[in-house]
């Protein structure tokens, strides 16, 4: 059984690790050799700290996708436009498709499934959500036997580690930011998670299994935690909670609602206790239950893992790509579906505070209200986000651009 492996940075170089080092073991499991026979990098003449034949290394992808012995393709190059043609074109070719590459699969899930029906080949991605945790098989096993009515995640090392860092040692947001990009937790360009959009597309894939409709991006109500000042983890903290990044899905009168935002979680909460690159996924059925999966989000070897266990699911001939339904359905993104309670601080200048706490006190939506400062914090009860954002818009408007207004 031969690989064809799309890139050789931190996941590829993983999966060429973990797959030398268990190649006896896995030749008396299945009774074949598992060979990566091509490797695809951008110059073959560099010199790599890793013991790899040259003569496998190769800098044209097509000597990949086109090779009627390889049988399985690993894409590893991450991007979106050219790991969406390799991978569609592998597909074409008969080959067996792994990718850990959440970007294409959540933008192009649904064609890349049909393409790998029809050609009786795997299209397989648990790499792509949860880093090492397995969370895409038992979603998609799960699904055969439930009615999933919830999805809640933690879903991004680089915010979790940047708001546990806020809420331990009171810093500010750049400062975290500076420390996660000093220790590899955050790229130099964060935007994808400090924005929220790295969970966005996790979301998406994870609710496209578990609904069985195609969920794009766009459908999902997004806000990142740039936003959030160190005078809101501090009173966050003297309310008995922290702050996560979560993703949530839910179902509910033959509508979907998905966010992904910053929530307020008590300390004693199971959330409360995810720290740093882990994640945490729970999946709500009608029949099972609650099930939790947590463990390492990232890293070389976690997600290098998540891609071999694919590579044993296609040696077993242990896989079946889900079809999605393509009938009628309606999405709802923020409103109608959810009630939460909510944070909100306003930061009007101070010759208007007096009248902004007057408005917040008139409209009664708070149930705790708390004068720090130039800021206005208050809490609300169970109401809707739509409830919520025209507060916000009616006081910007009366007001104009004098404050800064957060809600978590």
């Amino acid at each position: 059984m031969n690989i064809g492996l799309l890139g050789f940075g931190t996941v590829g170089t993983g999966v060429y690790e973990i797959i030398n080092k268990r190649k006896d073991f896995f030749r008396s499991l299945i009774g074949k050799d598992l060979n990566i026979n091509k490797v695809l990098v951008k110059d073959t003449t560099k010199d790599r700290n890793i013991n790899i034949s040259k003569d496998k290394l190769i800098d044209n992808p097509y000597f990949i996708l086109d090779d009627p012995n390889i049988d399985i393709v690993i894409e590893a190059i991450g991007g979106t436009a050219e790991a969406y043609a390799y991978i569609k074109h592998a597909l074409t070719t008969g080959k067996h498709v792994i990718t850990a590459n959440k970007a294409v699969v959540a933008k192009h899930m649904k064609e890349l499934m049909d393409l790998a029906n029809k050609n009786k080949k795997a299209f397989l991605y648990e790499a792509s959500v949860g880093g090492g945790v397995p969370i895409i098989k038992p979603l998609k096993q799960q699904v055969t036997l439930n009615d999933i009515e919830e999805i809640k995640s933690i879903l991004n090392g680089t915010s979790n580690f940047i708001l546990s860092k806020m809420i331990r040692e009171d810093l500010e947001f750049t400062d975290a930011l500076h420390i996660a990009q000093e220790l590899g937790y955050a790229e130099a360009d964060p935007t994808d998670d400090i924005e929220g959009y790295d969970v966005r597309r996790k979301l998406a894939i994870l609710s496209t299994i578990a609904f069985k409709r195609e969920v794009k991006e766009e459908y999902i109500h997004c806000r990142g935690i740039r936003t959030i000042k160190s005078v809101d983890t501090k009173v966050i903290k003297e309310l008995g909670y922290t702050v996560k990044l979560l993703a949530k899905a839910s179902f509910k009168s033959n509508k979907y609602y998905l966010s992904v935002e910053p929530s307020l979680l008590p300390d004693d909460s199971f959330y409360a206790k995810v720290e740093n690159a882990n994640n945490l996924i729970s999946i709500i059925g009608n029949d099972i239950g609650e099930l939790k999966f947590y463990g390492q989000g990232a890293g070389k070897f976690p997600t290098a893992n998540a891609v071999v266990s694919d590579v044993l699911d296609i040696l077993y001939n242990n896989y079946q790509n889900y079809g999605i339904d393509e009938g009628t359905y309606k999405l709802c993104n923020n409103t109608d579906l959810v009630k939460d309670r909510y944070y909100v601080r306003l930061s009007p200048k101070h010759t208007l505070s007096d009248y902004v706490l007057k408005v917040v006190k008139e409209e009664k939506i708070a149930d705790k209200i708390i004068k720090t400062g130039d800021h206005i914090i208050f809490t609300t009860g169970n109401i809707e986000l739509k409830k919520i954002n025209s507060f916000i818009n009616n006081v910007k408007e009366s007001i104009k651009d004098e404050f800064y207004a957060a809600i978590q």
